[in-house]
C-alpha cells in the first residue's frame, strides 16, 4: 500500500508542477497582451490628444475674444471655488 501512496503522491506533484508551469505561462501571456493593449491605448491617446490640440489652435485663432472669455469664466470660477 506504501508504494501505492507514494505514486499518487508522485503522480500528484508531477499535477502541481503542470499547473504551476502552466499558470506561470499564462502569467507571461497576460503580461504580454496587456503590454500590447496598453501600447495601443498610448498611441491612440497621442493620436487624440494632437487632434484636440490642432482643433483647439484653429479655435482660438478663429475666435480668440470668445476663447478668453471663456478662459476668463473658468479662472473666476475656479477662484471662487478654491477660495472655499
Amino acid at each position: 500500500m506504501t508504494t501505492k501512496h507514494t505514486s499518487n503522491n508522485h503522480d500528484l506533484y508531477r499535477d502541481l508542477v503542470n499547473i504551476k508551469a502552466a499558470l506561470a505561462e499564462a502569467g507571461y501571456d497576460l503580461k504580454g497582451k496587456a503590454g500590447e493593449i496598453l501600447n495601443s491605448s498610448m498611441d491612440d491617446i497621442k493620436e487624440h490628444s494632437s487632434e484636440m490640440k490642432d482643433s483647439l489652435a484653429d479655435y482660438t485663432a478663429e475666435k480668440p475674444f470668445k476663447t478668453l472669455g471663456i478662459a476668463l469664466l473658468v479662472g473666476v470660477a475656479l477662484g471662487y471655488i478654491l477660495k472655499k
